[in-house]
């Protein structure tokens, strides 16, 4: 701790290039604790999910709906606790923009199969005295200003018999999603209802999900239900949850090519800039650097605080940029209900920074290692 005033009076020698140096460092390390956070919590949220059940689609696309008679047939399965369909399609509230996901399905088989959604029995049995019923989400009724007892009017793309493309529901009831609250934003309605008044597409399901009794069973039970339709015309696909998930996060993009590439390149041009500014100043102060050598400061010693001097600097600017990070992290963790910044990333955050610093400071160290008190007196 004694040389601690030495190594501080040797950061701030020059007080603009330590700004500078301190600011390229605190961005460099915001942006990898938001983007390394965003791809850990992605995992965190995939390596979290429900192992008891499987989804199964067409083997065609995800858009190509599957017979309701398929039902029968998969609750008949060894394993196979029970199965809930899905017709889905999106609506609209009043105006464009206003959109609300509505959910065909038997809402009493969705909430066992989706358990950890929050609703009260009473709204399940009076989605089974009335055909129109819905039981929406919390945040949709908040952000529409619904309540219970009102009738909504969504217009959408399905048609209906009537040529109509409006559909009323009825809302008997709400529920919540105690975990991730912005996911209770879509409308559960009655299968039945919807089935029978659209005009395409009747007696199908976009998708079926199954709850199954034993999670270790998950692979046996999917190709089980593949083998059951394997040669028909409506061939399935089977995944788990997180294998689906994955998939879904495929598609849109290579997160964690993405995440590896712009963490490289950032850090890669940090260590060259960190390092040619750390060589500049360790050349502007060899005068310095030789009066302590002539005060008996050994080669080591120098060396030895030249490194601590960076490893200090960086983790001081690393730590704020985490910090940073960490204060951004809930905005993303709204937007896309996700988990906090987890610790592995701070402290993934912190052996960077010492990384960073003891390669950047490698050269200047070794050149005060090597610094020749005479020469360095007398400019040479």
């Amino acid at each position: 701790m004694k040389y601690l005033p030495l190594v501080w009076a040797g950061i701030w020698r020059n007080p603009a290039r330590a700004v500078l140096m301190a600011l390229q460092t605190i961005c460099a390390f915001a942006l990898f604790g938001l983007l390394q956070g965003l791809a850990s919590s992605v995992h965190e949220f995939i390596a979290n999910s429900h192992r008891n059940r499987l989804y199964v689609n067409s083997s065609v696309s995800t858009q190509d709906p599957l017979p309701i008679a398929m039902r029968a047939r998969i609750e008949k399965l060894a394993g196979v606790e029970r199965v809930n369909e899905r017709a889905m399609f999106m609506g609209m509230y009043q105006k464009p923009g206003a959109g609300v996901l509505i959910m065909g399905t038997q809402p009493e088989d969705f909430f066992s199969v989706i358990d950890e959604m929050r609703v009260s029995k009473d709204a399940i049995a009076a989605t089974r005295a009335m055909r129109s019923a819905a039981i929406v989400g919390r945040f949709a009724m908040d952000q529409y200003g619904w309540k219970i007892g009102d009738r909504i009017v969504l217009q959408t793309p399905v048609p209906r018999k009537d040529g109509s493309r409006d559909w009323a529901f009825d809302i008997v009831g709400v529920f919540d999603v105690p975990v991730r609250p912005r996911d209770a934003r879509f409308v559960v309605a009655n299968y039945d209802y919807v089935n029978e008044a659209r005009l395409i597409n009747r007696d199908t399901a976009d998708l079926f999900v199954v709850k199954i009794t034993d999670p270790e069973a998950g692979p046996t039970v999917s190709l089980a239900i593949d083998n059951a339709f394997a040669n028909s015309p409506h061939e399935t696909r089977t995944q788990s949850e997180a294998d689906l998930l994955t998939a879904q996060l495929q598609r849109a993009a290579d997160l964690d090519y993405i995440v590896t590439g712009v963490i490289g390149a950032v850090f890669f041009a940090l260590l060259f800039s960190t390092g040619a500014l750390m060589m500049q100043a360790i050349r502007e102060r060899r005068p310095e650097l030789a009066v302590l050598k002539t005060l008996g400061f050994s080669d080591r010693k120098v060396m030895m605080l030249i490194l601590t001097e960076a490893t200090v600097f960086c983790l001081a600017a690393a730590s704020i940029g985490l910090a940073i990070a960490t204060l951004l992290q809930p905005f993303a963790r709204q937007r896309f209900t996700l988990a906090t910044m987890p610790a592995i990333v701070l402290v993934a955050g912190v052996v960077f920074a010492v990384l960073l610093a003891l390669i950047g400071g490698a050269v200047p160290a070794w050149r005060g290692l090597r610094l020749q008190v005479v020469d360095a007196l007398a400019g040479r």
